[in-house]
This record gives C-alpha cells, structure tokens and sequence, in this order.
C-alpha cells in the first residue's frame, strides 16, 4: 500500500521544491542534461544493442527505458544526501515536460 504512494508523494516532493528562478538561471545546465538524457542515451542504446545484434522489440525496449525523463526518487536522494535538490527538481520538471516530445520522436525514428 505503501509502494504505491511512493511516486506520487515523490511527485508531489518535486513540485514542491520548485523553483522557477533556478530553472530559469540555468536553463544551459538545463538543456545539457535533458540533451544528454532524453537524445543521447536513447542513442547510446541504439548503439549498443546494434552493436549486439539485437533487432526489433529487443532492440526497442532499452530504447524506451533510456529514454525516460529522470526518476522523481533522484530528488528525494539529493534533499537526503545534501545535494542541490531545487537544481534536481529543476532537472525532473525539465526533463518530463521534454520527454512529451522526445519519446514520441524515438518511438517514430524506431517505425513499425
């Protein structure tokens, strides 16, 4: 019961935490890290499952996953840990608005 609270609650934590002054003073930090998550890892698994010989939905699958925005848990870790938590929750926002794009973009350039 508890499990499934977890991400909205951490959901809710992010939304929160946020800023718009921080997401707006570093928006290239911003953009860097979405570029790098939701382009270039989709990429990067491309690269390597081809590389291994995987073809079709095998192929497909660690595309999606490295496609992903990053994980709403990654802000409740940085407020734990000491880390720049307003950055991390600038970060997730950013990247989940994004991913509305992106991920229809790979699941294009992947085709039928």
């Amino acid at each position: 019961m508890l499990a499934r609270a977890a991400l909205p609650l951490g959901l809710l934590a992010v939304g929160a935490a946020l800023h718009l002054r921080v997401a707006f003073s570093r928006t290239a930090l911003l953009g860097l890290s979405a570029a790098l998550k939701l382009l270039a890892m989709p990429a990067l698994a491309y690269g390597l499952g081809y590389t291994f010989g995987l073809h079709g939905l095998e192929l497909v699958v660690p595309m999606l996953f490295a496609a992903l925005p990053t994980a709403p848990s990654a802000y409740i870790l940085a407020r734990l840990l000491g880390g720049d938590a307003e950055l991390m929750a600038a970060v997730i926002t950013a990247q989940t608005v994004l991913s509305m794009f992106t991920l229809p973009l790979v699941l294009l350039l992947l085709g039928p």
